[in-house]
C-alpha cells in the first residue's frame, strides 16, 4: 500500500492496523462482535462501475431499496449497548451514508450512548455539503473516510457514472475541513482515499490534487467483492490481487466471521462487509435480538464451516479474497479446540460482553 503524503499522526486513520490487537486465535470464542457495521441505506447516487450497484438488477438482488429510521437505530444502538461496547461502529456497507438524512443523528446516538471506541463514516462525498458541516463536527464523528474515484473528471466520471463533478466533492470535504479547523472541532479526521490505478501518473495526480484536503490521502489497492458469476469488478483476474503486498498473508480461514457483524438497512444480519448480496445472513433484527444472532446456531455453523477448511461450500465465501486482507489469523484453531471451547462457554451462565 502507498503511503500518504502527509506524515501520519498517531490518530490517523492508517495508524488503527498497527495498534495492538489481541490474539484472536486464542480468544475465541469472543463474547460480542469487536467490530460492527451499520447500513444506513443500500441506495447510492453512483453506479460506479467496479461496484455491485452498477448491476441492472441490483434492486432485485438485494431484496429491495432500503433506509433505516431513527426507530430502527434507536434499536440497532439498545441492541449493541446490551451485547456490549465494540471497537468499531463503521456506518457503511453498501449505498452512500449520506443518502439517509438522519446519519448524523445516528452518529450522535451511538456517541452519546458510548455503544463503540469509534465511529467511522465511509462516504463518496458529493453529499458532504455545508448545510451539514456543524452536524457532522458536533455529532463527534471520529473518522470520515472519503472514498474517490478518478484523479480527473473524465475518469471520475466514467468510473462513478454519475453526473456529480469530482471538483466539487473536492471542494465539500475541503470546506468540512476547514469548517471543522475555524471553529476547533478535532473530529472528524478527514481520511481521503483512492483506489490503485494501472497509471502512476494518475495516482500521482489524485495525492496532488487532495493533499490538502484530507488529514491524510492514501492509495489503496485493488480489491474483488464477492463477485456473482460472469462479472469482476475490480476489472482484474480473481487471483490477481494476491500476487500484491496486502494480500501476502495467504489464510486458509476467514477470520472476519469470528470478529464482526453487518446489521444491513432491511435489518437482516451477516458476517461479512464485502457480502452486498447477502449471501451470509445469520438472522435477523426483526425477529432477533443481536446477542441470539451472536451466539445462535447459525453463526456457531457458519464459523464451524471456515474453521474445518469448508469454506468453498459456502455461496458468499467459495470464491472470496477478502480474507487474505485481514490483519488476525486464526488458521492455527482447530475443530476440536473450537467446538470444546463453544460447549464450555454455552454451558456457563450468560454475562453481559465487554469490550475486548
Amino acid at each position: 500500500m502507498d503511503s500518504s503524503t502527509l506524515p501520519a499522526s498517531p490518530n490517523s486513520y492508517s495508524s488503527l492496523r498497527s495498534q495492538s490487537r489481541i490474539d484472536l486465535a486464542s480468544a475465541i470464542p469472543l463474547s460480542g462482535p469487536l467490530t460492527i457495521y451499520v447500513e444506513p441505506t443500500n441506495i447510492c447516487n453512483f453506479r460506479c462501475v467496479y461496484c455491485p450497484e452498477s448491476l441492472s438488477n441490483y434492486k432485485e438482488t438485494v431484496g429491495g431499496h432500503f433506509q433505516l429510521s431513527l426507530g430502527d437505530f434507536r434499536i440497532i444502538a439498545q441492541q449493541i449497548k446490551e451485547l456490549g461496547t465494540v471497537k468499531t461502529l463503521n456506518f457503511y456497507m453498501m449505498g452512500e451514508p449520506f443518502v439517509n438524512k438522519h446519519l448524523p443523528q445516528f452518529i450522535s446516538m451511538a456517541k452519546a450512548d458510548k455503544i463503540a471506541e469509534r465511529v467511522i463514516v465511509t462516504s463518496n462525498g458529493t453529499l458532504v455539503r455545508p448545510s451539514i458541516y456543524s452536524h457532522i463536527c458536533e455529532s463527534r464523528l471520529d473518522y470520515l473516510r472519503v472514498s474517490i474515484y478518478g484523479s480527473n473528471e473524465g475518469s471520475h466520471k466514467a468510473n462513478t457514472q454519475s453526473l456529480f463533478r469530482l471538483a466539487q466533492i473536492r471542494d465539500n470535504i475541503l470546506g468540512l475541513k476547514q469548517f471543522r479547523d475555524k471553529l476547533g472541532h478535532k473530529q472528524p479526521f478527514i481520511y481521503i482515499k483512492m483506489i490503485e490505478s494501472a497509471h502512476e501518473s494518475e495516482n500521482i495526480d489524485f495525492k496532488q490534487m487532495f493533499a490538502a484536503v484530507g488529514d491524510e490521502v492514501f492509495i489503496e489497492p485493488v480489491m474483488n467483492w464477492n463477485d456473482p458469476e460472469g462479472a469482476v469488478f475490480s476489472g482484474e483476474a480473481k487471483d490477481a490481487p494476491l500476487s500484491k503486498q496486502y494480500f501476502a498473508a495467504e489464510k486458509h480461514v476467514c477470520p472476519f466471521p469470528f470478529y464482526t457483524l453487518v446489521i444491513h438497512s432491511d435489518l437482516k444480519v451477516s458476517v461479512c462487509c464485502v457480502d452486498w448480496n447477502k449471501q451470509t445472513v445469520v438472522g435477523t433484527l426483526r425477529s432477533q435480538s443481536l446477542a441470539d444472532i451472536w451466539k445462535g446456531e447459525s453463526l456457531r455453523a457458519f464459523q464451524l464451516r471456515h474453521i474445518q477448511r469448508r469454506r468453498c461450500e459456502l455461496p458468499g465465501c467459495s470464491t472470496c479474497t477478502y480474507l487474505h486482507t485481514a490483519p488476525d489469523n486464526i488458521d492455527s484453531l482447530t475443530e476440536t479446540a473450537f467446538v470444546e471451547r463453544i460447549t464450555t462457554v454455552e454451558a456457563k451462565p450468560q454475562e453481559k460482553a465487554a469490550s475486548v
